[in-house]
């Protein structure tokens, strides 16, 4: 017998279950389930995209993708040949030194008592911050002038004569803490690493010149930038440095390039997955965990599709008698009734994918889902499909289809043609 034929009986098998009413409305049940289980992972997992995109974008806009520094970050020289041998890579898009410390913020609002916050201070030379970070897309109020700002002759007549002022960039939600607006004077206290215990810093004097909002709490609530001339003042460096900071085309790329880097053995060299190891991490084990719960609505459809086969092989033990007294081979009957389980598994995923990209779309391009802007720097749920998680969602939801359709399967094959052609 031709095995086109085993097709032609699988798809007469598909189009017989209308006719018969509890087969097609078990049948409707496991269709309807594949599709909620196909659309729910397409759309959970696009919205982790989304997220996930959000996320790193902010984080990797204003953190350096690969950080160069002596052993225990102890301070270093500026090795400017170094910095220009970096520079001069396909892969590296800009390098710079970096001053890296902690400290606190201090303000005293008229009237008031004293607000204090700690704070991670990044020093960093005010003509490469635009070209070695993405702050600026993040700025909330205005601009980056890390420089030395001009004194304000109306705070009072010693003002030409105090120490120069800075200007420096904070997080949203640190100038809210502090009470802070562009224009307003904080002081900052720098606390090097081998600072003494119970040793005070010294206190110098800022002007915030620009707040930015990136949407992570951990960035808007306590980094501060200054400038690197600033840094070294206040840490009572000379030329020295913390390291040099670099910005990658591909920030993804960061483990691949970091050990082919010129920097030679005395250097430590960390990429951003390193120094973010948690988080990375644990996005990714929240992604794929929640595609596992989300599989267990196809499982569940998946049974229904064992309970159609097995009432479509009681009902059909004749034919499959006559069959198998034609000359059909148990392995043609058991792929009868595979292809007709694997019709229904693929009925369902073409529709839960059809579902889930039109949800999608439709939020990426009308924006249903507002998200509140006092917390989010967007204004809609994002939503990113990659044509990999449709992929695998098919796979996977098509190879569960199968695996159910193989019990009722073998036992149609297993079926003997005098027992059949007796019932």
């Amino acid at each position: 017998m031709n095995n086109t034929y085993e097709y032609f009986i699988a798809r007469r098998l598909m189009r017989a279950m209308r006719q018969q009413r509890q087969i097609s409305f078990t049948a409707a049940i496991a269709i309807t389930g594949v599709t909620i289980g196909v659309a729910a992972l397409v759309i959970v997992l696009s919205v982790f995209n989304g997220f996930s995109a959000l996320l790193w974008d902010s984080l990797l806009s204003v953190s350096p993708h690969i950080v160069v520094q002596k052993p225990h970050a102890q301070p270093m020289p500026s090795n400017e040949e170094q910095i220009e041998q970096l520079k001069k890579l396909a892969s590296v898009r800009a390098a710079a030194p970096f001053v890296s410390t902690e400290g606190f913020a201090l303000r005293r609002p008229p009237g008031g008592e004293m607000i204090q916050a700690g704070v991670a201070v990044r020093g960093i030379d005010a003509a490469q911050l635009a070209k070695i970070t993405d702050l600026k897309a993040y700025l909330w109020a205005g601009d980056l002038d890390l420089n030395i700002q001009p004194p304000d002759p109306d705070l009072d007549a010693r003002a030409t004569r105090r120490a120069k002022i800075y200007g420096t960039a904070i997080g949203r939600v640190l100038a809210d803490r502090l009470g802070a607006v562009i224009g307003t004077e904080i002081m900052l206290g720098l606390v090097p690493k081998e600072v003494l215990m119970g040793q005070q810093p010294q206190l110098w004097p800022y002007k915030v010149t620009a707040i930015f909002h990136t949407g992570l709490d951990e960035l808007d609530s306590a980094l501060a930038f200054v400038s690197l001339e600033a840094a070294q003042r206040d840490l009572g460096w000379r030329d020295q440095i913390s390291g040099i900071q670099i910005r990658l085309a591909e920030p993804f790329e960061a483990h691949r390039i970091a050990p082919t880097l010129p920097t030679g053995t005395d250097f430590d060299v960390r990429t951003w997955m390193d120094t973010h190891r948690n988080l990375y991490a644990s996005i990714r084990l929240e992604k794929w965990f929640s595609s596992l719960v989300l599989c267990l609505i196809v499982m569940v459809a998946g049974f229904n599709i064992v309970s159609i086969l097995t009432m479509t092989v009681g009902d059909r033990q004749r034919d499959i008698g006559i069959l198998k007294a034609m000359g059909a081979t148990p392995r043609a009957i058991g792929k009868i009734f595979t292809l007709k389980g694997l019709g229904v598994g693929l009925t369902g995923v073409v529709f839960g994918n059809a579902i889930g990209y039109l949800l999608c779309w439709s939020q990426q391009t009308f924006e249903w889902i507002k998200l509140p802007g006092q917390i989010y720097i967007i204004q809609a749920l994002p939503v990113k499909m990659l044509a990999i998680d449709f992929v695998c969602i098919s796979l996977a939801s098509v190879g569960l289809c199968f695996a159910f359709a193989l019990l009722p399967a073998r036992k149609a094959a297993s079926l003997a043609p005098v027992v059949a052609l007796r019932e």
